[in-house]
């Protein structure tokens, strides 16, 4: 019998901690500029209740959520979408609230994906969501703030596929016909599949106006003045029309950020989830087959939890977003690393410990170990856990080992303390 004590379950993953502390240093920088637009962090639960996403049309299928029953005999999920419960969370908890509400996000998801996929089954996302306002500067500002981050990760060869899937959702209007045929003519238009579009057209009882501006949709894609101007003489009636101009709109203020040159408009992006109700968007960066970020208005999603709140917002794969970033070798990995090693024996533990507190409290990485034995064990694991010294009190002096250079000085505690004042100090510590 095969024992799995020593695997790990498919679609998911260790980090070691080199790679946690590069993770963690993109995680500071995204933290740090979700807050400078004033997005304030929340969490939501790690298991919610299965009802609040099988209740809502549009998320996460079912088959893809990770159930388990709790005492109650109650179905619960693992956190399968963060905007689902931050919704949620908004409806019930800041209802009353007249102004707007800015949160953001890093939370890991679960989701059950088929191991031929490569897809992950846990992993972590940032994002924000920006609730209260029905203006177009506010999904300019979603999207903005989507371009700033990649930027900050060093990324340049990007560009951010824009869309609004209120024209699509006009346009079915005009049809009447059943769900499971428009979903899937949406499906067809997402892949650009012309053949099998212009197949099934064949097929239905519409008319021509109609089928024309369905097969027209999917390349209603490129350079934002043409396509968008495209888009205004295929609009067949007010609710097309309406949501050509927010788009404009959208796209006006984005050229006010400075951001043009990342955006193009693709009105064949008609995101699977049912509760995106106006501008979506897709980030894509060059030579890389998935979207890294992605997001979208979704006004209608709050009305399920008993209050209507116009919404929009992003998310951002970390872990995908951690791939581009070694792929293209745009920063510098991050290393861990220590300081000093302080070795002692039990006569000096005492002023070992106080030197230590002292290095740490100038914002050094500093670590004590108790050494009655031969020094060389301690010098090959200071080089396996890249500390730049090892400080070994002996019976009057310290002995300064310097672990790169293979040199070797001796000093007092307050000699080498001094001789810090001289040092710049870069703090490892946030």
């Amino acid at each position: 019998m095969l024992q799995f004590k020593t695997y790990i379950p498919e679609g998911v993953s260790d980090i070691h901690w080199d790679e946690y502390e590069a993770k963690d240093k993109v995680i500071m920088h995204i933290k740090k500029r979700f807050k400078s637009f004033g997005y304030r962090q929340i969490l939501t639960p790690t298991f919610e209740y299965y009802d609040l996403f099988a209740g809502v049309d549009g998320t996460i299928h079912r088959d893809e959520m990770f159930k388990f029953i709790d005492g109650n005999g109650k179905i619960l999920v693992l956190r399968p979408d963060v905007t689902v419960p931050i919704a949620r969370m908004a409806a019930t908890s800041y209802g009353a609230s007249k102004g707007y509400l800015k949160f953001s996000y890093i939370a890991n998801v679960f989701r059950i994906s088929e191991e031929q996929s490569g897809n992950k089954r846990e992993f972590m996302q940032a994002g924000i969501e920006y609730l209260g306002s029905e203006k177009p500067d506010a999904d300019a500002e979603i999207v903005a703030v989507g371009i700033k981050t990649l930027i900050d990760s060093g990324l340049k060869n990007f560009q951010i596929d824009l869309g609004q899937a209120a024209y699509f959702k006009g346009l079915m209007t005009e049809l009447d016909m059943g769900k499971e045929k428009k979903d899937y003519i949406r499906k067809l238009i997402e892949e650009k599949n012309f053949a099998e579009l212009t197949n099934m057209l064949k097929t239905l009882d519409m008319e021509e106006t109609i089928k024309n501006v369905i097969l027209r949709i999917p390349s209603l894609y490129g350079e934002p003045v043409e396509v968008i101007a495209h888009a205004k003489t295929l609009a067949i009636n007010e609710k097309m029309k309406r949501a050509v101009d927010y788009l404009q709109e959208v796209y006006d203020i984005l050229k006010d950020y400075g951001y043009q040159k990342y955006v193009t408009i693709d009105f064949g992006l008609v995101n699977h989830l049912d509760y995106y109700s106006g501008v979506i968007f897709k980030g894509y960066v060059h030579n890389y087959g998935k979207s890294l970020i992605s997001g979208g208005r979704y006004d209608n999603l709050t009305k399920q939890y008993g209050e209507a709140i116009p919404a929009t917002g992003l998310g951002i794969n970390i872990d995908e977003l951690m791939e581009v970033i070694e792929m293209n070798s745009t920063q510098k990995a991050a290393t861990c690393y220590t300081d000093y090693l302080i070795l002692y024996n039990s006569q000096k533990r005492g002023e070992a410990f106080e030197l230590a507190e002292n290095l740490r409290n100038k914002g050094y990485i500093v670590e004590c170990d108790l050494n009655e034995e031969d020094i060389k064990k301690q010098i090959k694991n200071a080089d396996f856990r890249n500390i730049k010294e090892i400080i070994q009190f002996t019976e009057e002096n310290l002995k300064i080992i310097n672990i790169r250079n293979n040199q070797i000085r001796k000093n007092t505690s307050i000699q080498f303390l001094k001789s810090l004042e001289t040092q710049e100090v870069f703090f490892s510590i946030h």
